[in-house]
């Protein structure tokens, strides 16, 4: 059953080598490029005798060697290009190559995209970070102008690429731990195979600085400015609550966002401060995973855990409550109140059904968590009084939870909002922005 799921499905073979099976279980596991592996345990072994003593450690997994033939491919292709562009995904936030990701884009004076599970790859700050995704019309026409795409620890998946509507590049240089992983959605002209940290950090080394870094800043920064008034035209509620978690959460905050309209909007507008400061679950039917996903940011102890879920979602696991409170956990829980699936609704509502099996019987979100001891407070949409309430649950040293009453409409990173699977007339975002 876990074969097809895993990089490695095993057995234990005896309660003697469990140990070591473990540690090469999880070696496995993060080795690039990383994966889930299974291990399973026997009943009977659980109340086996085993060695005592320490097991070793397991052994470190090498950088695979560079490549120097395709570096030189990877050179001249990049000579050839006028107008590039670099991809990142999150093979490069894993490979922490953003030191390197940037190095490259700004010898090249080339845009940076950065997919869902590479945001805060670059500061918000850097001169080459665009602040939008691709799902914009503004920002797609970046990667239409290139006549070179980069693309750094990415499949270029379905998500990212509007269920790959984006015309493959006229060149395309991938640089991926897995050849194979680099090529199955766009053909790429060169591939190197290999760590991303690595492979960008040595072809940074050899290309020579552009002109236009200047101009690319200026660009970008008026593309930034252009889809903030863009975002509060589409949905005032939504530009607010970018504009509350961009002011008022610190740098160290982890964001973690669920399968609903808020997270929506967070995973694609967010001012993501740094790598891994955002968690989102990048999928279909992942609906649930930010409260659960948040205890485990916040046992890590790397900054306050904000969890944005709504009532459907949160409802999957309302129960760790209690692991919450049992364990002290420093997160702030904030529930977006609709009523219901919001974006289940907004299908319905786009095609012109009536609204069916989407409105939901919810408890009093805030009697829940006072039930468990919980400061709670139920504020009215994402403005000042969220903003309050936020702000102050930073001083809590364990769980908060703040209920917000908002409906947003979805953004346009959603798939029935996506410009490229729709005829140009249609295309709403893109009419609200000429």
């Amino acid at each position: 059953m876990f074969v097809p799921v895993t990089r490695q499905a095993t057995s234990a073979s005896g309660a003697a080598q469990l140990g070591e099976e473990v540690l090469r279980a999880g070696a496995l596991a993060l080795a690039a490029p990383s994966g889930p592996v299974y291990l399973g345990v026997p009943t009977d072994l659980l109340s086996a005798r085993g060695p005592a003593g320490r097991c070793g450690s397991p052994a470190v997994v090498a950088p695979a060697p560079l490549p120097d033939g395709d570096l030189d491919a990877a050179v001249g292709l990049l000579e050839q290009a006028r107008c590039p562009l670099v991809w990142a995904g999150g093979g490069a936030l894993r490979a922490r190559a953003g030191r390197e990701v940037g190095e490259l884009a700004t010898r090249l004076a080339a845009p940076v995209l950065t997919t869902y599970m590479a945001r805060g790859l670059l500061a918000p700050a850097h001169p080459c970070a665009v602040a939008g995704p691709p799902h914009l019309p503004e920002v797609g026409a970046l990667w239409d102008e290139a006549d070179a795409v980069i693309a750094i620890g990415s499949d270029l998946d379905g998500m990212m690429t509007q269920n790959w509507a984006m015309p493959a590049p006229p060149r395309m240089l991938a640089i991926n731990v897995d050849a194979a992983d680099a090529a199955k959605s766009y053909r790429p002209d060169v591939t190197l195979a290999g760590d991303a940290r690595v492979l960008t950090g040595a072809l940074a080394a050899r290309v020579a600085h552009r002109e236009g870094l200047a101009q690319l800043e200026s660009r970008l920064a008026t593309l930034a400015r252009a889809i903030r008034r863009a975002v509060a035209r589409d949905d005032e509620q939504a530009a607010s609550l970018l504009e509350i978690m961009r002011t008022v959460l610190p740098d160290d905050a982890v964001v973690v966002a669920d399968m609903c309209i808020p997270g929506y909007w967070l995973a694609g507008f967010h001012a993501v401060p740094g790598p891994r400061k955002l968690a989102y679950p990048v999928g279909w039917g992942t609906l649930g995973f930010a409260f659960p996903a948040s205890l485990g940011a916040a046992v890590a102890g790397v900054g306050r855990a904000v969890c944005v879920s709504g009532d459907g979602g949160f409802l999957f696991a309302c129960g760790e409550l209690a692991t919450a409170v049992q364990e002290r956990l420093a997160v702030t829980l904030v529930i977006a109140d609709d009523g219901g699936y919001g974006m289940l609704r907004f299908d319905q509502a786009r095609a012109g059904e009536p609204a069916f099996g989407v409105d939901l019987r919810n408890p009093d979100f805030v009697a829940l968590a006072h039930s468990f001891g919980v400061p709670a407070a139920r504020v009215a949409g994402f403005g000042d009084e969220f903003a309050a309430a936020l702000s102050r649950s930073l001083a809590v040293a364990g769980p908060v939870v703040i209920v917000v009453d908002a409906a947003l409409r979805p953004p346009p990173t959603t798939s029935p909002r996506w410009y490229r699977r729709a005829a140009p007339a249609q295309s709403e975002f893109k009419e609200q922005t000429v």
